[in-house]
């Protein structure tokens, strides 16, 4: 598994996360405000339709996704353990919405997604202790072939390194051109 695959896969399962979390989790949560629609009220119901702790678990997963192609090896198994954490806490938090009443069937969903989540999450840990990191300035100037490669020939002179064959006759002296 390469890293843009490793880091896609834990994007698609906050995806499919966020998408089961916008859900209505509770009966009767839509659309039982009075007043003017676009406006928000602070309210003390419990029986609202989403839940702000599996949203931020959401978030999380999302972030460290992204952390993990930043980091090394020890960065990634932290960052995407935190990863797994998080899924756990909402698939926790979706445990405790279906046994709330008036619950619906998304939480059980979700709380199976999140076990999903989490089984994905770790493979994707385990899998990144083979990712590399860049080697884009580690060529040389020839190809695999032994052909002339202009780019390597490029990042090699950015480096400062002379490119044998361009400034030099046979002989080992500079040409009199």
């Amino acid at each position: 598994m390469t890293k843009s695959r490793g880091v896609l896969i834990v994007l698609i399962i906050a995806a499919a996360l966020w998408a089961l979390t916008i859900s209505a989790w509770q009966a009767g949560a839509v659309g039982d405000t009075l007043g003017p629609s676009g406006v928000a009220e602070v309210t003390d119901d419990t029986n609202s339709g989403t839940s702000p702790v599996a949203t931020a678990c959401v978030a999380i997963i999302a972030v460290t996704g992204l952390l993990a192609a930043m980091l090394g090896k020890v960065g990634r198994f932290v960052v995407l353990g935190l990863a797994a954490v998080a899924a756990l806490g909402y698939g926790v938090t979706a445990l405790t919405a279906a046994s709330a009443p008036g619950a619906t069937s998304w939480p059980i969903v979700a709380a199976v997604a999140a076990g999903i989540g989490i089984i994905g999450i770790i493979w994707v840990a385990t899998a990144s202790a083979k990712w590399t990191n860049s080697n884009r300035y580690a060529r040389t100037a020839e190809a695999a072939d032994g052909e002339f490669d202009s780019a390597a020939a490029w990042d090699a002179l950015s480096r400062g390194e002379d490119i044998p064959g361009e400034s030099e006759t046979d002989d080992g002296e500079p040409d009199s051109k």
